[in-house]
């Protein structure tokens, strides 16, 4: 395969199988905790407790199946392994998270959410790094973020619309919204993953001569890359803010807007999203990845403030701000996993290994950290202050759910901002190191381009 041009066909293949994932996204992220509180009787603070406790077991699987992936190479592949395993946890998680049967206590809400976020890593991180390989170019790697980004989206488009179907049916409950959720995700998952299994080729290993580190080693020089240090700091930061705000969502946009029908604001939420993925990938190309990341949050910041200020019965201004959340939403996503993917270059040039597995294994492990502190702690805090998610809360609790829903993100996300601004790998810079890489091939001598060259 040429990885210089990747055809279409490839790149929506490959894309394809983030679809089911996306669907994932708004019962995790914001139906989960209403579910488990207002119909199944668990404590706001359990919940978030648990969901933050599931996070322990990533820092060792993490690490684990991003080494195991870069260094298997079974004859099928050693991205595309994984992905019928991954496959399979998944669906066991997705079965016990969302059509719980039985006892369903704190134990049993741990296990499940374990599993799924198990399966997640053990599909999601191969699958990103088998991304990040098809293409060496800035900006093809951009587009197949993009791709699998716009299907990621998609995903969560349908699980609006889910949602907003069943509800619209008299005595519908939570339940029968997640029942319909996890019925799509079980059934559309192993279709997607056949098709990204089939149809996307892995590329061919190039005879680069190797230099053997331990992981020890590893990790340092992964903290002596500098711009991925900044991509990650910043992804962690802007996705604790993204997910904090998202999981008090329902309860914000209930109690302080009085919105009726939250469902229908979320389709247009990630409609927009799914429409403005190409726009931020050609302001990307135009203006430097990092600056279109930075204008992104910079929007996201004002949005935030504006959030502070809204009454009860500004459902049209709630709604405008949502929409341009949305439009920022999509650059979140497909910028910062495109960046990472150009700092794994440095790596090589520095080392000789070609490690996606193990940046993009860091790069999860911070991710679904930074989801567990962000679905976790505002439960927390929600708990700690008396709010009860079935309503009746007085001015005390409503006041600090505003808080938390405007404030606190918009101060998490200035901090990821000023981050954001200190990344230094341009497109003229990459375009260097790949140029050194092909030398490097042919030529064990070629030297280091001057910006990696010790100092």
């Amino acid at each position: 395969m040429n990885q210089e041009k990747i055809d279409n066909r490839t790149i929506l293949s490959y894309g394809i199988l983030s679809l089911p994932i996306g669907v994932l996204g708004i019962p995790m992220g914001i139906y989960l905790a209403p579910f488990y509180a207002g119909e199944l009787g668990l404590p706001l603070a359990v919940i978030g407790s648990m969901l933050m406790l599931s996070r322990v077991s990533d820092f060792i699987t993490d690490p684990l199946i991003g080494m195991l992936s870069d260094r298997w190479h079974p004859n099928i592949g050693r991205r595309r392994v994984w992905v019928p395993i991954g496959t399979t946890v998944m669906m066991i998680g997705v079965f016990l998270l969302l059509r719980p049967s039985g006892e369903v206590n704190a134990l049993y809400f741990l296990a499940a959410v374990s599993i799924t976020y198990l399966g997640y890593t053990t599909l999601q991180l191969p699958y990103t790094a088998w991304g990040a390989e098809l293409s060496p170019n800035y900006h093809t790697r951009t587009k197949i973020t993009a791709s699998a980004k716009f299907f990621d989206t998609f995903g969560l488009v349908i699980s609006t619309i889910i949602p907003a179907v069943i509800l619209s049916q008299a005595g519908a409950k939570s339940s029968d919204v997640m029942n319909g959720l996890s019925l799509f995700v079980l059934i559309a998952l192993p279709i997607c993953a056949a098709i990204t299994f089939f149809k996307v080729p892995e590329p061919e290993r190039r005879a680069t001569p190797v230099t053997k580190i331990d992981t020890r080693q590893a990790f340092k020089l992964i903290a002596r890359n500098k711009p991925f240090a900044v991509i990650t700091i910043t992804l962690f930061i802007a996705t604790v803010s993204e997910v904090f705000r998202q999981t008090v969502t329902l309860f914000f946009a209930t109690e302080i807007v009085g919105v009726d029908n939250i469902g229908t604001v979320f389709v247009f939420y990630f409609s927009t999203a799914l429409l403005t993925i190409p726009m931020w990938t050609r302001v990307a190309e135009r203006f430097e990845k990092h600056w279109a990341l930075a204008a992104a949050l910079i929007v996201v910041f004002l949005t935030n403030i504006g959030m502070y200020f809204l009454d009860y019965g500004q459902t049209t201004l709630f709604t405008i701000f949502f929409l341009i959340k949305g439009a920022c939403f999509s650059a979140l996503m497909i910028l910062p996993l495109a960046m990472v993917a150009d700092t794994v270059d440095i790596d090589t040039a520095l080392t000789g290994e070609r490690r996606q597995g193990l940046f993009f294994a860091i790069c999860t492990m911070i991710q679904k950290f930074s989801y567990a502190i962000g679905q976790g702690l505002p439960l927390i805090l929600l708990g700690f202050i008396g709010f009860n998610a079935a309503g009746s809360n007085g001015p005390q609790e409503l006041y600090w759910l505003q808080v938390c829903y405007s404030i606190v993100p918009a101060t998490t996300v200035g901090l990821a901002i000023v981050v954001v601004l200190r990344y230094s790998l341009t497109a003229e810079r990459q375009k260097e190191i790949k140029h050194y890489l092909e030398e490097k091939e042919s030529n064990p001598a070629a030297k280091l381009p001057v910006f990696l060259q010790p100092k």
